[in-house]
């Protein structure tokens, strides 16, 4: 790989944010979020013309909600099942294919294990 002189990765920066306060009675809840942001920006100076580009991701993932009051505090997670469904079917996506070729060359094979 050639590697450019003068360029350098853009960093992906990931932080945990908490969000505005909402009271509800004696309680307040506070949502979590992790903010992951990747950019990049570029410009050019030529003879007769100055040019500038760039583009930037935001992705935003509530990861828990804050429950305060007078007890203490108190964290309560949020999970992603859509994510996880997703990934169980990106699973089955390649295991399934797999198990479907090995039944079908043992269906093919001869019984003295020579195949046709």
């Amino acid at each position: 790989m050639k590697k450019q002189k003068g360029k350098r990765p853009q960093p992906v920066v990931i932080e945990t944010v908490e969000g505005e306060p909402t009271r509800i009675g004696e309680r307040e809840f506070v949502p979590v979020v992790q903010v992951t942001t990747r950019g990049r920006r570029r410009a050019f100076v030529g003879a007769h013309r100055v040019r500038g580009e760039g583009w930037g991701i935001v992705r935003l993932r509530p990861v828990a909600v804050l429950e305060r009051s007078a007890g203490g505090q108190r964290r309560l997670p949020i999970q992603d099942r859509t994510a996880q469904w997703l990934g169980g079917f990106l699973l089955a996506a390649f295991i399934v294919p797999l198990l479907l070729g090995v039944a079908v060359r043992l269906a093919n094979s001869e019984p003295g294990g020579q195949e046709a």
